[in-house]
């Protein structure tokens, strides 16, 4: 068994410089907002806003963003008491230190599992009924995401890229409600005025942030890199003995029908897919 390196993998820094046009429509929009508030220090504001990022990796943070975002509780004291070995087992597979990680579960009749931030490992009570080894498998391929820097890398992103996200969601608010009124007055010239102002509003918006433009681009490749990083965290539990385990839950998996949907799914859905099929995850597991 090969333990391995606990180093950023090339889908967490390729995704990292996918986000690079995002962020700089997000400076820009901090700095603009940075000339109108603090005209003399037009450096201040985009400083402090780029010193941020340091808060999302805080802790504290991952216990927030695990309820938040993910709906995750803390396990109960029966529940604690059948992952916590699991995990204990994982770690010590992988050379780290349990304690660096916290065990949250997910209310949820689907058997799912996540990495959140930089040391949560959720589960949900669905995956609780796998039989203990298979979940210890589970906790692996979770553990892997923790390891290669996946879960630390999309959350500066996201966070990074809040504020050119935001001005994109206002102006489709806004747009919407400027259509709306239109569309109430009913008059030709109401619905004329509309349509311009909406137009204005969309050519102010790529002003701003203008990786608008690259969207078409740059979420397929972002899907590609997330489907890159499942597979190497199912490589990572490989390395770690956990392979035929792994192996074990995906086949269950394609006999319970998950890859269906999949199948019947278009060609931009499956571009746009953040995991891999079950069936290429065996394929990978296998060697083929």
């Amino acid at each position: 068994m090969r333990v391995p390196r606990r180093r950023f993998h090339v889908s967490a820094l390729t995704e990292l410089l996918l986000g690079v046009p995002t962020v700089l429509s997000s400076l820009l929009i901090i700095g603009l907002i940075g000339k109108v508030v603090l005209p003399q220090a037009l450096w201040l504001l985009p400083t402090a806003w780029f010193a941020t990022g340091a808060i999302v990796l805080l802790p504290t943070v991952d216990k927030l963003l695990a309820v938040l975002a993910h709906r995750l509780r803390k396990p109960t004291g029966t529940e604690s008491a059948a992952l916590q070995p699991l995990l204990d087992e994982v770690c010590g597979a992988a050379g780290v230190e349990p304690q660096k990680y916290w065990l949250r579960v997910q209310n949820s009749r689907e058997i799912n599992a996540m990495a959140v931030g930089g040391h949560v490992v959720g589960v949900s009570t669905a995956a609780m009924r796998l039989p203990p080894e298979q979940l210890e498998a589970v906790l692996a391929h979770e553990l892997g995401h923790h390891l290669a820097g996946h879960t630390k890398i999309s959350l500066l992103r996201w966070w990074y890229e809040l504020p050119a996200r935001l001005v994109i969601w206002l102006v489709l608010v806004t747009g919407l409600g400027i259509y709306a009124v239109g569309r109430r007055i009913g008059t030709p010239g109401a619905r004329v005025i509309s349509i311009v102002l909406i137009v204005v509003l969309a050519v102010a918006a790529v002003a701003v942030s203008p990786w608008v433009l690259l969207v078409p681009v740059i979420a397929p490749l972002l899907a590609l890199q997330s489907r890159k990083a499942e597979l190497h965290a199912d490589r990572v539990a490989a390395e770690l003995g956990y392979g035929p385990l792994l192996l074990e839950v995906l086949q269950q998996w394609v006999r319970q029908g998950h890859d269906l949907n999949r199948a019947r799914a278009g060609m931009r859905a499956r571009m746009l897919a953040s995991h891999p099929s079950c069936a290429q995850r065996i394929s990978r597991l296998r060697g083929k």
